[in-house]
C-alpha cells in the first residue's frame, strides 16, 4: 500500500529544489524580477480553449474538478453494453448525470458511442496467448451480425435523440484499429461501413450534430484512408486519435502524414487529438511508457503533448487521459506463460504498451487513492490559466544559441538531431499579443539543470515579456531587446525539458503574491479541498 503522506512529502522536498534550480537560472541573466503566480480560469471564466480532459468517471464531481483546471472539453464515453442491459431497455441515468455535470461547469462535451454489446455479439479472442491474458476477450463489432447492426444503430439514434440540443459533438467507436477495441482484426473498410451508417443515423436524429470518426489508436495512415474511403468522409465533420508514446514529439511525422490523408478526402475535416495521457507511476495498468517515471515527468509530458498537438500536429483539440481512476490498487494479473528469464528481469517490457489490464491506471492526474492533485494537475491549469482560445498558431523564424547546456549534454550548434533539436512554438492573438514556448524534447527527467540560451525571433515585437513557468505558475520579467531587424533576442533564457513560455505582460492577467516555498509546500494542496496560496496584493 502507497503511504500518501510520504509520497506527497518526498515530492515536495524535490519541487522545492528544483524550484531553487530554476528559480537561480531565471535570476541570473534573463531579467528575474519575480511578479507573482498565475491566477487559475475555470471552465466557467474561460470563452474557447482547445484543451480538454477525459475524466476517466461518469460521476458529478469529478467533472466538477476538471471544470477546475479551466479545460472547455471532456471526452464522455456511452458504452452501449452498460446502457442497454437488456434488449430493447436503455438506462440513461448515469449519462445524464455526467452531461448535465459537464454542461453545469461550462465543459463541452464529445460523446463516443462505443463497446460492443454481448447481448448481441458474441465473444472473441487473441491467438496469441500473452495477448489474451493482457486483453481479455471482447465482443466481435456490430459490423458482423445484420441484427447486431440493427441494434447498435438503434442504440445510436435513441441516444442521440436524447441529447438533441445538449450534445452536439458525437464520436463513432474508440480504436477500432486495435483488436481489443474492435473484437476482431482490424479493418478499415468494415468500420468505414460502421462509421458511415452510424453517421447517417445521427445526422437524421439531429441535423445540427458534428460526426467524429478514427479514434485511431496510434496514428494511422493506412486505416484512415481505409476507413474514409468508403463514403465517411462526406458524411462526418472530423478525426480523432489516440497516439500512446514515450515521447509527444514522436507524433508529429504520422499526424502530418494522417492529414495529408483527411486533405485527400475532405480537406474541410477537423483534426483533434481526443485520448492521450502519460503514468506517473511504472505499476501503471494499460499503455506503460518507458523508464524513467515520476509525478513531475507526468507534467511535463501533459504541457509537451499540448503545445505538440496545437503546434506542430495543428489539431483544433487536445484532450489529455485522464483525471481519475479509482478502485484498482493492489490488484495484479496472472502469468501462465513466463520464461525462465522472465523470472530474473520480469514480465518483459513491450515497448512502452501495456503489461497488464489491471490495477491503477496512473495516468490520472489526481492520486489514488486520496484524490489529492498530482503535479500535472497543476501544471495544466497554469496552461489553461495563461493559454486559451485567444491564441492561433503563428510561425516565426528563429534562431537558438545554446550558452551553457546545464544537462542536456551535447544540445548545441554540434548536435543537429532529434531529439536534440531545441523545438520552438509560437503563437498570436488578434490583438497582435505573440506568446513563445520552447523546450528540449529529451526524455523528461525529475530533476535537471536548466540550459541557457539566446533566442532570436524574427519580426516579433514585445511591450512588456514575461516568462510563465507552466510548472509552478511562477511569472517573472524576461529580458528582451530589440534586435535591430524589427524582431527580438530573449537574452539568457532559461531551456527545460518542459515548455518555458514568453508572453505579454497584459495578457497574463492578474497575478496573486507568494513565495517559491509556498509553491512547494502550499500549491500542491491549492484548489482542490485545501487553503489556497495568498490572494493579497494580487495584481
Amino acid at each position: 500500500m502507497i503511504d500518501q503522506a510520504a509520497f506527497r512529502t518526498s515530492f515536495l522536498i524535490v519541487l522545492s529544489f528544483s524550484l531553487c534550480l530554476v528559480s537561480s537560472r531565471l535570476s541570473a541573466g534573463s531579467g528575474g524580477g519575480h511578479l507573482g503566480y498565475l491566477v487559475p480560469k475555470s471552465a466557467k471564466e474561460t470563452s474557447g480553449s482547445p484543451w480538454g480532459i477525459q475524466a476517466g468517471t461518469l460521476k458529478p464531481q469529478h467533472l466538477s474538478t476538471a471544470a477546475a483546471i479551466g479545460v472547455k472539453w471532456t471526452r464522455l464515453t456511452a458504452s452501449w453494453r452498460e446502457v442497454e442491459v437488456e434488449r430493447g431497455r436503455y438506462d440513461w441515468g448515469r449519462m445524464d448525470e455526467a452531461i448535465g455535470a459537464s454542461l453545469d461547469n461550462g465543459i463541452t462535451p464529445l460523446v463516443c458511442l462505443a463497446v460492443s454489446n454481448r447481448l448481441y455479439c458474441r465473444d472473441s479472442v487473441f491467438n496469441d496467448e500473452r495477448e489474451r491474458e493482457i486483453y481479455g476477450t471482447n465482443p466481435l463489432p456490430p459490423t458482423r451480425d445484420p441484427g447486431a447492426l440493427e441494434a447498435w444503430l438503434r442504440y445510436v439514434r435513441e441516444a442521440v435523440a436524447r441529447y438533441r440540443g445538449r450534445v452536439r459533438h458525437w464520436e463513432v467507436w474508440n480504436e477500432p484499429n486495435h483488436w481489443a477495441y474492435w473484437g476482431a482484426p482490424p479493418d478499415g473498410a468494415e468500420y468505414g461501413l460502421l462509421l458511415r451508417k452510424s453517421a447517417e443515423v445521427i445526422k437524421r436524429a439531429d441535423p445540427a450534430a458534428l460526426v467524429f470518426g478514427g479514434a485511431t489508436a496510434g496514428l494511422d495512415p493506412e486505416f484512415t484512408d481505409a476507413f474514409l474511403r468508403g463514403g465517411a468522409a462526406a458524411m462526418i465533420d472530423g478525426v480523432t486519435f489516440h497516439n500512446y508514446a514515450p515521447l509527444p514529439e514522436e507524433r508529429i511525422g504520422k499526424a502530418w502524414q494522417v492529414r495529408e490523408v483527411l486533405d485527400r478526402h475532405n480537406p474541410a475535416l477537423a483534426f483533434w487529438q481526443g485520448e492521450c495521457g502519460y503514468p506517473s507511476h511504472s505499476s501503471t495498468r494499460d499503455y506503460r511508457g518507458v523508464s524513467p517515471w515520476g509525478v513531475g515527468i507526468q507534467a511535463k509530458w501533459l504541457l509537451r503533448q499540448a503545445l505538440v498537438d496545437v503546434y506542430f500536429c495543428r489539431v483544433q483539440v487536445s484532450i489529455y487521459f485522464k483525471l481519475v481512476h479509482e478502485g484498482g490498487r493492489g490488484k495484479m494479473p496472472s502469468r501462465s506463460s513466463l520464461t525462465a528469464l522472465d523470472s530474473v528481469l520480469g514480465f518483459p517490457e513491450r515497448g512502452g504498451s501495456r503489461v497488464k489490464s489491471v490495477g491503477v491506471n496512473e495516468k490520472c492526474i489526481l492520486e489514488n487513492p486520496g484524490l489529492a492533485p498530482k503535479p500535472a494537475y497543476y501544471a495544466y491549469r497554469n496552461l489553461c490559466a495563461v493559454f486559451d482560445g485567444r491564441y492561433a498558431p503563428a510561425k516565426v523564424r528563429h534562431t537558438v544559441s545554446v550558452l551553457d547546456p546545464g544537462v542536456f549534454y551535447g544540445v548545441g550548434p554540434e548536435d543537429d538531431a532529434f531529439p536534440s533539436t531545441p523545438l520552438v512554438a509560437a503563437f498570436a492573438a488578434k490583438s497582435g499579443a505573440r506568446l513563445v514556448a520552447w523546450w528540449v524534447p529529451w526524455q523528461p527527467q525529475e530533476l535537471v539543470r536548466p540550459a541557457r540560451i539566446d533566442l532570436k525571433l524574427e519580426g516579433v515585437r514585445f511591450d512588456e515579456p514575461v516568462y510563465v513557468d507552466l510548472l509552478t505558475g511562477a511569472v517573472r520579467a524576461a529580458d528582451v531587446q530589440p534586435d535591430g531587424a524589427g524582431g527580438s533576442v530573449v537574452r539568457g533564457a532559461p531551456m527545460l525539458d518542459y515548455p518555458m513560455v514568453l508572453a505579454e505582460r497584459r495578457e497574463v492577467g492578474r497575478l496573486r503574491e507568494g513565495t517559491e516555498a509556498a509553491v512547494a509546500a502550499g500549491a500542491a494542496t491549492d484548489g482542490v479541498g485545501a487553503a489556497p496560496l495568498p490572494a493579497k496584493g494580487s495584481r
